[in-house]
């Protein structure tokens, strides 16, 4: 819903008559409808009868009461959740609630409004919103799951005639010694490694639902554990906990491992430390000028003769899932420092 002209169909949860009867009052003023159309009200005073409401699929927004008589707080956000997860919500909340309120935006509500400051303009605004806020992420969510079905599929595609490309090369190189063998061996390598960059690219871009709590020290030896480092050094300087999805975290601390042993060789040191807001993956190698430093994180773009050129790239849309900040600059020692800011240090 973007242009006035529009229906929606609001239902209320809420249980005093009073703020239900100023809800309708400032939804029925006549600028209102200027702002986001026709606005259709529906009122239940309980959670059952507007899980009920919520079950028949009719509306296009709720505003929800979460001090209810049968429930209270998250909880009472949890059960609309469980109703119908798609429905876009804005929280009515007293005062004192404010902390609640913000810990509901943080798990899928839209958006919240103080009772003691309600007007029309802030209902008509927190409205038009959140409804359009909403459909953007519903197509967002749509547009992934596109891109993930696209590129499975694809990359399945690709991977039966690679893999018997792969087997006739390795059949006749037991039966001669030939550099073209080799040569061919090497691309198909390239081209398998080119296909997983390809699907961590559409898997790991997408916006992160569920974060738990996650060491970073022990994430780091999961790396080192499933990221050839060959014989360079690594050194987890940090104890810090931090909330991020922990599948995805590692992907980025490996590909950040495997840059620098790509760029800096079997032998560079690589160190993991801690930041006010965030943590760094610095290294001792040959560093990146400050004229390619924006360029790094573009698609296809590398230094190196092997490289895919989506290993930073992964970097920076697994940082922008989280909400987190990366940037590239030089190390004590001279090499490369990726700082990811912006980060939930516990």
């Amino acid at each position: 819903m973007s242009d006035a002209g529009t229906s929606i169909d609001v239902l209320l949860i809420e249980d005093n008559p009073g703020d239900a009867r100023l809800v309708e009052h400032h939804l029925n003023e006549s600028h209102v409808a200027d702002i986001v159309g026709d606005v259709t009200l529906e009122h239940e005073e309980t959670l059952a009868e507007g899980l009920r409401a919520i079950e028949a699929g009719r509306h296009d927004i709720l505003f929800l009461d979460l001090g209810l008589p049968e429930s209270t707080g998250l909880a009472t956000l949890g059960a609309v959740q469980d109703e119908d997860p798609r429905v876009p919500i804005v929280v009515l909340t007293g005062l004192d609630d404010r902390e609640t309120a913000v810990t509901a935006i943080q798990r899928g509500a839209q958006d919240y409004l103080l009772k003691d400051d309600l007007d029309a303009d802030d209902l008509a605004r927190s409205l038009r919103y959140a409804v359009e806020r909403h459909r953007q992420e519903a197509q967002l969510r749509l547009q992934n799951e596109r891109l993930e079905e696209f590129t499975s599929v694809v990359s399945h595609d690709l991977r039966n005639p690679l893999n018997v490309a792969h087997a006739r090369v390795n059949i006749l190189r037991d039966e001669a010694d030939n550099d073209h063998l080799e040569t061919a061996s090497r691309a198909l390598d390239r081209m398998e490694a080119l296909i997983e960059d390809l699907l961590t690219l559409a898997q790991q871009g997408r916006a992160i639902d569920d974060l738990s709590t996650v060491r970073l020290d022990v994430v780091a030896e999961d790396c080192r554990e499933n990221v050839d480092t060959s014989d360079a050094a690594v050194i987890v300087d940090t104890d810090a906990t931090v909330r991020a999805d922990g599948s995805r975290l590692q992907e980025l601390l490996g590909n950040l491992l495997r840059n620098s042993i790509e760029h800096g060789g079997a032998a560079v040191t690589i160190t993991l430390g801690d930041l006010a807001d965030g943590f760094y993956v610095a290294d001792d190698g040959p560093g990146i000028s400050a004229d390619d430093r924006e360029q790094v994180f573009e698609m296809g773009y590398s230094t190196s003769e092997g490289g895919t050129g989506f290993g930073l790239m992964i970097v920076e849309g697994i940082a922008e899932a989280h909400g987190w900040d990366v940037r590239v600059t030089e190390s004590e020692a001279g090499g490369a420092r990726f700082e990811i800011t912006g980060v939930d240090v516990l």
